[in-house]
Parts: structure tokens; sequence; C-alpha cells
């Protein structure tokens, strides 16, 4: 539990082969993605003798979440590596705005409706920056996918909506879309059509996911 596990978590997910857990729990995945678990673990500090119970629990984390069927009916592990983006880092502009002003069009819109400011902050203006966990194409459709290790009470429908409220994921993955929209519209120039190539927003709440449950609890979308 805790940040440091989130973190092997997420690196975790950047390492591994997702085609090589295809088959997975029907098959046991290699040698190879089981030694880049332990090599994690072993990077985030985990001392040696805790690398076994760590890989234990690391490993049905990871498969469900490359397994788990996805809104537009893929798995992660079945879209090929040209086909996706890990860590795309991104810089945009933010020009002058004031903080009542974006309060008041991300209230409109349903975000952020709890929060009444940004500390004492009356502007905000500069550079946008971050990095998003995942890109990856489906059908034509570029979808921007966030692996997220909360511990939740549940994992269903109601429950997630209400973390992405509580921990302002939702203002989060506003940013994603527009840093994809604008790479996008950078990448395909003319060609880019916001309807026709924009997927939506994925988050997997990876310790809810169950791949062999249909209603795939664990994924808001």
């Amino acid at each position: 539990a805790g940040s440091r596990f989130g973190n092997v978590l997420h690196t975790a997910l950047e390492r591994v082969d997702f085609s090589a857990w295809s088959l997975w729990p029907n098959a046991s995945v290699g040698v190879e993605e089981v030694g880049q678990l332990e090599a994690t673990l072993r990077s985030e500090g985990y001392p040696d003798e805790d690398v076994a119970d760590g890989v234990e629990v690391l490993l049905p984390l990871v498969g469900h979440t490359l397994t788990v069927a996805l809104p537009e009916g893929t798995r992660l592990c079945d879209v090929p590596m040209r086909e996706r983006l890990v860590e795309m880092e991104f810089h945009f502009s933010l020009r002058p705005t004031a903080t009542a002003d974006l309060l008041a069009l991300l209230h409109e819109y349903g975000v952020l409706r709890q929060r009444n400011g940004f500390g004492l902050r009356q502007r905000l203006e500069g550079l946008v920056t971050g990095k998003i966990d995942l890109i990856y194409v489906h059908d034509g459709r570029f979808h921007v996918l966030d692996y997220k290790s909360n511990r939740l009470p549940g994992y269903d429908a109601d429950t997630l909506a209400a973390a992405m409220d509580d921990s302002e994921y939702t203002l989060q993955a506003l940013l994603y879309a527009v840093a994809l929209h604008r790479w996008l519209r950078f990448r395909l120039g003319e060609r880019y059509d916001y309807a026709a190539h924009f997927g939506g927003i994925r988050y997997l709440f990876c310790r809810g996911l169950d791949a062999a449950d249909p209603t795939s609890p664990g994924v808001h979308a």
C-alpha cells in the first residue's frame, strides 16, 4: 500500500510487454515478465525479502489492468506497441485568466463543483505541464488512459464518479483531453477531426479491476 507501491505499479505498467499477458490468468506469464516486476520493486527500494510478496500482489494488478475489457471493446494487451505512447509529456500555455471566470466555466460543465478558489490566487497564467500515463489508438480513435492505485470502499460506477470528483481527477482528465486535442491538431493538421479522432478518457482504478467481470468494475470512462 501507499504511494511507493503506487509508483511500483505505474512503473511496472511502463516496462512490461503488454502482449505477453494476453492469455493471463489461463496461462502463466513468462520469466521475463516476472523479472520485470521484481526489478521494479527493487528500483523503488523494496528489500529482497519483500520482493516475492510484492510480486504476489503486483502480478494480478498488472494482469487485470492489461486484460480487462475497455469500453470500446479492446484490451490493453491487444493494442500493438506501435499504437501506444507511454508517458507523453505535454506543455501548453494558459493565458492570464481570472480564477472566478475559470471556476464559473468549470462549474457550468460540472467540473470542480466543490472548489471555490485556487488558494489566494486571483488570476492564473503560465505553462501547464504534465505527463499522460498512456495514449493508445483503437479503430483510428485516440484514447487517454490513466492508472490509479487508490483504495476505495467499492469500485462501482457511482463510487468511481465520487472518487473522480473528490480527488479532482475530473480537472486532470480535462487537462489531458486538451493536451491530446492540441497534439492531434498539430500532428494531423487539416485531417484532424475531433469527433472522428478523439476516442475519450479512461481511468483504470487497478485495485478494483476484474477482467472476468463483464460489468468492468474499476473502469471509469
